[in-house]
């Protein structure tokens, strides 16, 4: 095995640097990577992102939401949170048992007593810690997963906890399940969560090679991330069409919102009652893309209405 070093914390490049080494680097190699991110929401590659994100929450926080390219459902990631890649052949995939019991293994190893839980999950005490997705491509298997070690559970409850009200859709839903920090295990003396990472790659990759990308493989990197990871085609566009139904208060009127969106557009979009200050509001939003910053841009201007883009989402 070799482990693959990755210093960054920025989501968009940290799922593109995962898609490479998978791709390009060390083939035939079986690899090991551990990596953090700032604040992110990650959701699957099957997923319908604004069922189950709390979009305009996650914008005002200035918190990253990403599509990655394995199944499964949206997980929360920041600093806290020790995410584990392993690249190994194909053999093990769907075989989520024996990806998940070395993870399990090290973290008893440290005193945490954590056991498989569900298809792929890791829990302590019958409280969720990891989650995991695969990708199989070819001869190859990427099982990722999370780690929470102290990660800030209130934006994760706050921003991605499960499938949100008021949406129809056919996207993958996501699972919840009560979550806990494994910090909480191992009381006053708990290392650091760099310290935890390095013993965790102590455990899991003991002895390993160390790979390093080149310069020019993390210009690929970057490039990869700038044209994939950060476009809102792939991360909302992907998003299977739905209809959402929710209720806004236009002054102290309560008017119900109802819209239709495909690819991340809105197709159509009424009010009720059908009041004339919002007909132009729905003539505006028709066609226009379920994003933050374009919402606010085609509701500028109409008087009253300035909040209305956060119903929308």
């Amino acid at each position: 095995m070799i482990f693959v070093e990755n210093p960054s914390f920025d989501p968009p490049f940290n799922q593109a640097f995962e898609e490479y080494v998978f791709e390009r680097a060390a083939p035939g190699e079986d690899a090991l990577i551990l990596w953090r991110n700032d604040p992110a929401v990650v959701v699957g590659c099957y997923q319908n992102v604004y069922a189950e994100v709390n979009i305009a929450r996650a914008a005002e926080l200035n918190v990253a939401v990403v599509r990655r390219e394995s199944g499964g459902g949206a997980v929360y990631h920041d600093r806290g949170n020790v995410n584990y890649t392993f690249i190994t052949g194909a053999r093990a995939g769907g075989d989520y048992a024996a990806l998940i019991a070395p993870v399990a293994r090290a973290l008893n190893d440290m005193g945490v007593p954590a056991a498989m839980n569900r298809t792929s999950d890791i829990a302590v005490n019958g409280l969720k810690v990891s989650g995991s997705a695969q990708k199989v491509k070819k001869d190859r298997v990427l099982h990722h997963g999370t780690l929470l070690y102290d990660a800030d559970l209130s934006r994760l409850h706050e921003l991605a906890d499960g499938e949100r009200g008021c949406f129809i859709s056919k996207g993958v839903k996501s699972a919840p399940w009560p979550v806990a920090n494994i910090r909480e295990c191992l009381g006053r003396d708990a290392p650091s969560v760099e310290d935890f990472q390095e013993a965790l790659r102590a455990r899991l990759a003991p002895g390993a090679a160390v790979l390093r990308l080149t310069d020019a493989e993390t210009a690929s990197v970057r490039a990869l991330a700038d044209e994939k990871y950060r476009a809102w085609s792939w991360t909302c566009g992907r998003s299977p069409a739905f209809t959402r139904e929710a209720e806004w208060l236009l002054g102290s009127l309560p008017v119900t919102l109802r819209y239709a969106a495909r690819r991340g557009v809105i197709e159509e979009i009424s009010f009720d009652p059908p009041l004339p200050a919002l007909s132009e509001a729905a003539r505006r939003l028709t066609g226009a893309r379920l994003e933050t910053g374009e919402a606010r841009a085609q509701l500028a201007g109409l008087e009253g209405l300035d909040g209305l883009w956060r119903a929308l989402f």
